[in-house]
């Protein structure tokens, strides 16, 4: 089983309106070329199953979304970034994913990691710092007012890492 891919153009949770089984992913990136992120998930019957995110362009270009049906599958916290090539000083992929599972509860998962830095390498703060006003632009694909302010407080602190394997814990 795999979730299932709906859209680049996120559903706004106004009124806790996000339907159940519905994940958003938000992945911001900043180097050169173009990053992949991909997520594993796992079914009620403990399959797990992995989602790749492709071309994921430097996040003065545009900021990544995407939405999914779930069906039930839950992110197990294993992650891969690939492609992630350094051009300044703070370099890599940061993701969140919001999530409601099939019972209506809500979970969000940011990247997060071990490695220190002399510099705060996580999205929205210096010298990564962004406000709606600078968010808004970077994903004109995300239409409704309400949906962009969610995707905004889901990337916001989630750290910038390098190509590899990584993983987290899910709550």
């Amino acid at each position: 089983m795999s979730i299932t891919f709906q859209t680049e153009n996120l559903s706004s949770n106004r009124s806790s309106a996000l339907p159940n089984g519905t994940l958003q992913l938000v992945a911001f990136y900043d180097g050169s070329g173009v990053a992949s992120l991909s997520f594993e998930t796992q079914d009620t019957n403990g399959a797990v199953s992995w989602t790749t995110v492709k071309d994921i362009p430097k996040f003065s270009t545009q900021i990544v979304t995407k939405q999914y049906y779930i069906k039930g599958e839950v992110p197990t916290g294993n992650f891969v970034i690939e492609g992630a090539r350094a051009d300044g000083v703070v370099d890599g992929v940061a993701f969140g994913l919001f999530w409601r599972d099939l019972s209506g509860g809500y979970h969000i998962l940011r990247s997060n990691g071990v490695a220190k830095g002399t510099i705060a390498d996580f999205v929205s703060a210096w010298p990564l710092g962004m406000n709606s006003a600078v968010f808004a632009p970077r994903v004109p694909q995300v239409t409704d007012g309400y949906a962009q302010e969610t995707a905004l407080a889901v990337i916001s602190g989630a750290k910038l890492l390098p190509t590899g394997k990584h993983s987290l814990q899910v709550f």
